[in-house]
């Protein structure tokens, strides 16, 4: 699930549809670039029926969409692609619903993320060091001042274009997974009294 700056919120059908691990992947798959559900089958090892059922939730809640159509007669397919409009999630959700949702497609993601990871920890062969490394895994929690925040922030910044940025990526170049996640975090022990209050929603949203 992206989340870029300057940008509307995500719709609760959005959020919804991001709730499975499965789709999160169909949509890191789709990242590559448009695809059948033939093509994305050999891509997820999926059956083809379990994917269409996903790209239907996906595109009907604007995630993804027709892009064009591929092949003749009873052969013809259609190719499916991101809307990264849809996508995009930036202001505190206005709803329970959403808030819900946010929560459940934030869980799938991480699930999936956990996945991967034990997946490339049960892998030989993965380099471990070095600057061409491919498996890092950091967590911290930790005091940041504002000017340390926005300099982590431009960090994040700077990895999202890294990793948006793979026009001339070729198929003969690795596959990697990545996830970002930066929350603010309460103090252990204190319960709710110490969350860091939310802003006050502006009027006529």
């Amino acid at each position: 699930m992206t989340l870029p700056r300057n940008s509307a919120r995500t719709s609760q059908r959005a959020l919804d549809a991001l709730t499975s691990p499965a789709r999160h992947e169909v949509l890191g798959a789709l990242a590559e670039g448009p695809a059948t559900v033939r093509v994305l089958a050999e891509r997820l090892g999926r059956s083809r029926q379990a994917l269409y059922h996903h790209l239907d939730v996906l595109e009907r809640a604007g995630v993804v969409q027709v892009a064009g159509e591929v092949g003749e007669g009873r052969g013809r397919e259609k190719v499916y692609g991101v809307r990264p409009e849809g996508l995009q999630l930036t202001d505190a959700p206005a709803s329970r619903g959403e808030v819900r949702a946010a929560v459940r497609a934030s869980q799938a993601m991480l699930r999936l993320t956990a996945r991967e990871v034990a997946a490339a920890i049960l892998a030989s062969g993965l380099r471990r060091d070095g600057p061409e490394r491919e498996l890092v895994a950091v967590r911290a929690k930790v005091r940041l001042s504002p000017q340390k925040l926005r300099q982590l922030n431009e960090h994040l910044d700077a990895i999202h274009t890294v990793l948006t940025s793979t026009a001339d990526a070729g198929k003969e170049d690795a596959l990697y997974a990545v996830t970002l996640v930066l929350t603010s975090a309460r103090e252990a022990g204190l319960g709710d009294a110490t969350r860091k209050r939310a802003p006050a929603r502006r009027s006529g949203r």
